[in-house]
């Protein structure tokens, strides 16, 4: 994956401008293994000496907005040229979205998932993405991808079931959310330390406001 991404710029590219690129290869393999890099986290990790947050990795090294506003010309350039090559299409979505211009982010992230279904990774970009939406068919479309992801990635399923229940909370579905994250639970060994962010999730939405 590394090896690729840098690839995407053949021409001699700086020691700085090979550094940039490494940084966001390491992003797109953490949403790859799907951890959601720098956005949702669940509303109460598990961080007490017993109940160690495993599902949530130390944040990756990512190029500054500055930096990364200089190098898109060149990444659209290179998208435009070679439109069939997805991972570049997918570092470039995933420039928008450290950039901010989520629209943008999407578009190439649909299309680059149209070119690629059965690939988990971009399912997984493409569903987190639009997570951040409040439009219901959004979030709707989000569910489902994540669903999609879990059977084509089985070791995505803590976070995909626990951002699925995050999604119905903002559908209004309470009950459907607590159903997600209660049926996972029951699914997980006893001795799993992510089941403390399940149970949190459910003792928080289950408590009386």
């Amino acid at each position: 994956m590394a090896r690729s991404t840098v690839q995407l710029f053949q021409t001699r590219p700086s020691r700085r401008l090979s550094v940039l690129l490494g940084a966001a290869a390491v992003v797109l393999v953490m949403f790859g293994i799907g951890y959601g890099v720098g956005r949702i986290q669940p509303a109460t990790e598990a961080t007490t000496d017993n109940k160690p947050n495993v599902e949530t990795p130390p944040p990756a090294t990512s190029p500054n907005a500055g930096n990364l506003a200089e190098l898109l010309p060149g990444l659209e350039a290179k998208v435009a040229a070679n439109p069939d090559i997805v991972d570049q299409r997918v570092l470039l979505a995933q420039t928008y979205g450290e950039l901010g211009q989520r629209d943008k982010s999407i578009k190439e992230l649909r299309t680059a998932h149209r070119a690629a279904p059965h690939d988990a990774r971009i399912t997984i970009l493409l569903a987190t993405a639009l997570m951040d939406s409040g439009a219901p068919n959004d979030l709707r479309e989000s569910y489902k991808l994540l669903g999609e992801a879990v059977i084509r990635k089985p070791e995505v399923a803590p976070m995909a079931r626990l951002y699925q229940g995050d999604i119905l909370m903002k559908l209004g579905d309470t009950r459907g959310a607590i159903k997600v994250w209660k049926d996972y639970l029951g699914q997980m060994p006893a001795g799993d330390p992510r089941r403390a962010m399940f149970e949190d999730k459910i003792t928080q939405t289950s408590t009386p406001r």
